[in-house]
C-alpha cells in the first residue's frame, strides 16, 4: 500500500527521510509505504486564512498526481484540512484530513474536546526548542482540563510526536491529526472504502485556466 502525504507548505524541514519512520511508525504498519511531498508553491507555514488559499490549489494538483501515480490513498498534512473536501471531489481514491481524523476519533473516545496549542510560538518556531513547544503544549492541556476537557488534540500536525508523552503526563488522550489521518486513510484501503461520491461528486467538465508553473 501507499499513501501520499501531502504537506502543504514549502518548508522543507519538518519531515525528512530521516524521521518519517519513527514519525509515522505508531500509525501504519511496516509493509505501509508513506511517501511525503511538498506543493512547489505557496507559503511557509499555515498560520492564517491567506496562507491557507494560497496553498490549496498547489494541494489539488500533488493530489491529482498521486492518484494518477498509483497511490492508494492521500493525506493532507495540516489541521485546517487545506483543499481537503476539494480533493475528495476530484479523487476516487480515499483522502484524509488530519482535523475531520482527529475530530471523529476524539468523539468515540471522550465527550469533552479541546485543541491545545503551543501558545506563543509559531508554527516555523516549533522545531526550534522541542522541549520549549513540550511545555507550552503541556500548560496548555492543563488548562483545558481545568475547563472541563477529558480528549485533546493537537492544533498543528508540526507538533506531531508529543502526543504519547503528553497522554502519559496529562493521564487523558492526546490525538496527533497526521497520525491519525494516516490510520484511518490505511483502514480505508484494506477495507475498500472511500468517501462518496454522491457526497464529494466530481466538479462540473467546464473551461478553467491556471497560470503556468
Amino acid at each position: 500500500m501507499k499513501i501520499c502525504l501531502i504537506v502543504p507548505i514549502i518548508t522543507k524541514t519538518f519531515i525528512d527521510e530521516k524521521n518519517s519512520r519513527e514519525r509515522f511508525g505508531k500509525y501504519v504498519r511496516p509493509d505501509t509505504e508513506v511517501d511525503v511531498v511538498y506543493i512547489d508553491y505557496g507559503p511557509a507555514s499555515i498560520e492564517s486564512r491567506y496562507d491557507e488559499a494560497l496553498a490549496v490549489p498547489f494541494v489539488l494538483k500533488k493530489a491529482v498526481w498521486a492518484e494518477e501515480n498509483g497511490y492508494d490513498a492521500v493525506v493532507i498534512s495540516c489541521m485546517n484540512d487545506p483543499g481537503v473536501e476539494a480533493a475528495k471531489e476530484l479523487l476516487k481514491i480515499p483522502v484524509v484530513g488530519p482535523r475531520e481524523a482527529a475530530w471523529n476519533v476524539a468523539n468515540v473516545l471522550g465527550k469533552n474536546l479541546s485543541w491545545i496549542s503551543a501558545r506563543g510560538i509559531t508554527v516555523l518556531e516549533l522545531a526550534q526548542d522541542s522541549e520549549k513547544t513540550y511545555n507550552a503544549l503541556l500548560e496548555d492541556g492543563k488548562r483545558a482540563m481545568k475547563e472541563g476537557a477529558d480528549v485533546l488534540i493537537l492544533r498543528c500536525t508540526g507538533m506531531t510526536g508529543t502526543a504519547k508523552r503528553l497522554t502519559a503526563e496529562l493521564g487523558t488522550p492526546v490525538l496527533e491529526g497526521e497520525g491519525l489521518a494516516l490510520a484511518l486513510a490505511q483502514l480505508f484501503v484494506d477495507v475498500g472504502l472511500a468517501h462518496s461520491k454522491l457526497a464529494f461528486g466530481y466538479p462540473p467538465k467546464k473551461k478553467r485556466t491556471f497560470p503556468e508553473y
